[in-house]
Order: C-alpha cells, then structure tokens, then sequence
C-alpha cells in the first residue's frame, strides 16, 4: 500500500472519529533509515568541501599565467644581470618562439572544429535528433561520436608534442 493511500485512509478514519494506529509502515521506516543516511553523507561531504574548498580552473590558470610571468621577468633580469641587452633578449625570445605560437594557433583553431564536431554529434545533439526524426539507427551516429572524441583526445596529445621538448639535466 502506498504512503499516500495510508495518509487517505487515516484522514477517513479520523473523521470518522474512529482510533487510528500512527506506526510508521517498514517501507515509510526503511526511506526515513536512508534519508537520514543521505543527510549524513552530505554533512560529511559539506564538512570536507569546508576544508578543501574548489578552485575554479579559471584561479588555476590565472595562477599559472602569473607564474610563467614572473618566471619570464626573472628569467630577463637575469640575463640584463649578466651583462645581455634587453632588447636583444627580447627579440631573440620571441623569434624563438613565433613558430611555436603560429603553431600553437592553429591547434586551437583546429579545436574549436572539434568541439563543434563533439557537440554535434553527441547524443541529443543537431545530428541525433535529425536522425530518430528520420527514424534512422542512432547507434551509428553514437560510434561516429566516440571515434571524434577519439580523434579529438589524439590531437591534443599531437599538440602536447608538437614542439621539440627541452631536455632537462
């Protein structure tokens, strides 16, 4: 018997001014068990959130450009520190890297393509509800999806080692 055909039947008997029993049926006690265990764990999950609270990843990255700019202006320091001429240093360093950032361009033009690629083809996306209004087989669509991301997945790794790496001591 549902909660709701219950709370009928006790509302027909009190006004019926007959005696009505207030226990609680096993399954109203077992939700009531799991609800309070569900509050528990997020009191917890709250308690642990207060502790170690989320950095947006947008902190992280604001962070992380600081520190490459701080390391570029102590790297230039250094080198006016030991006798270079700054506006040498300047250029040397950005005709070092002109081709790294062309390169790093057109990486990310070629992942804005992808992402739209992602996104139409996702499930629930433009191209899935064209084709279950056409009445079309979906799972197609769904394998064509996994083999984007799959290739998206591949270019960022392609992109990471696109540039020959320093070697470290």
């Amino acid at each position: 018997m549902s909660d709701f055909t219950s709370l009928v039947q006790k509302l027909n008997s009190i006004s019926n001014n007959e005696e009505v029993n207030v226990t609680p049926s096993p399954e109203t006690t077992t939700k009531r068990q799991n609800i309070s265990e569900t509050v528990n764990l997020l009191d917890k999950f709250n308690a642990i959130s207060a502790d170690n609270p989320y950095q947006p990843v947008a902190e992280a990255v604001e962070e992380q450009a600081d520190d490459m700019a701080t390391r570029y202006r102590n790297f230039m320091k250094s080198e006016v520190a030991a006798g270079s001429d700054l506006s040498t240093v300047a250029t040397t360093v950005a005709e070092t890297n002109i081709g790294a950032a062309k390169l790093d361009r057109m990486f990310n033009s070629t992942y804005k393509v992808m992402e739209q690629l992602v996104a139409i083809t996702q499930e629930g996306g433009q191209l899935s509800g064209g084709v279950i209004a056409e009445g079309g087989d979906e799972s197609y669509l769904n394998h064509a999806h996994e083999k984007i991301a799959e290739a998206f997945q591949a270019l960022k790794d392609a992109h990471m080692y696109a540039v020959q790496q320093a070697e470290e001591d």
